[in-house]
């Protein structure tokens, strides 16, 4: 899991015990990052964790967690998001302030969102699991949160409650929007964050090809690359996670079932490239939508069909930088 966040230095605390500074490109790509994910519904990535804004209860979101698969396939069980430094947590609260721009009061459901922290140790009700020790509690790569943690004052508290009869114990932790964390009970429905194992952040706001990219590297990222048969199997799962289904009942290229990506060939014709040089090696072999690429100049005045764009049926095409042809974009973490 990359430990890269997209809030870069934001909140991250220094040896000493200040806040780091943030400079104007840090700032910058906030607010970019901010910008890619505006106009998303339900489901929220960065490079570290996706939220999910559906109200669920923790047994719940722990098994959607689980298969939740983006980037690994079914060689690797996903898990609830591990917010183990700063710059995670943060990540959390700007997403949790996405889903859900305002709470409904401190103990809302809308205010907190269910990580992966969990009490695995002394989490009967004894007396001694009423004490707090930090061994006790467990992500899901067996750490503790011995280094970090942002727990509310007085909490881990371990209250019991009864209902229905059944005792409840709290043995599963929270987050609110300020980034403070709680210890619950599992029949609490809230919104669930996921660690995130792939490579792609996903953009509906629809726009221009150049407009893409430099959306893109304003949130300091790459736009995306496909470049194989993986990751062509990655880029429609990413499509369908957050940008919604294939719709077929669309005409062809309705931009809702096409998205953006960095590669083009506008300085040789024929000779594709992604954005930061590295050759398209698979243009001979990539399922391009017959008859493409035609390089046709039907709608743009006689400029050709040089930037690539990838459909939620998993096909490639050349098409128009041209204000008249806006789609979703794909953007893709640093070092992937």
């Amino acid at each position: 899991m990359k430990s890269l966040s997209f809030l870069l230095l934001l909140g991250m605390v220094a040896a000493n015990g200040g806040l780091l500074k943030l400079s104007d490109k840090d700032h910058a790509q906030i607010k970019g990052l901010k910008k890619l994910l505006a106009n998303l519904e339900g489901v929220y990535p960065t490079c570290n964790m996706v939220l999910f804004s559906e109200m669920v209860d923790y047994n719940t979101a722990d098994e959607r967690c689980k298969s939740f698969d983006m980037g690994t396939g079914k060689a690797v069980e996903g898990n609830l998001a591990t917010v183990n430094d700063d710059a995670k947590n943060t990540d959390l609260k700007m997403l949790l302030s996405m889903a859900y721009p305002q709470s409904d009061g401190k103990w809302a459901d809308n205010e907190w969102v269910w990580v992966g922290l969990r009490k695995v140790l002394n989490n009967e009700g004894g007396k001694k699991g009423k004490v707090y020790h930090a061994e006790d509690w467990q992500w899901a790569d067996g750490s503790s949160p011995n280094d970090y943690f942002a727990w509310l004052k007085g909490q881990p508290d371990q209250k019991p409650s009864t209902v229905d009869g059944v005792k409840y114990l709290q043995n599963q932790m929270r987050i609110n929007h300020g980034g403070k964390w709680d210890d619950t009970f599992a029949y609490k429905t809230h919104p669930y964050a996921c660690d995130y194992q792939g490579k792609y952040i996903l953009s509906a706001t629809q726009k221009s090809w150049e407009d893409a990219k430099a959306a893109c590297d304003e949130a300091g990222l790459i736009m995306a690359k496909v470049r194989n048969d993986d990751e062509i199997e990655e880029m429609k799962t990413a499509m369908k996670y957050f940008l919604g289904d294939l719709d077929e009942g669309l005409r062809t290229f309705d931009p809702s079932n096409w998205v953006w990506l960095g590669g083009n060939d506008a300085g040789e014709e024929g000779t594709w490239k992604w954005n930061d040089g590295e050759p398209i090696e698979m243009v001979e072999t990539m399922p391009w939508r017959v008859p493409n690429p035609d390089n046709s100049n039907r709608i743009n005045g006689g400029r050709t069909q040089n930037f690539l764009s990838f459909s939620k049926w998993g096909e490639f095409d050349d098409s128009f930088n041209s204000p008249k042809r806006q789609r979703p974009f794909a953007c893709q973490c640093p070092g992937t």
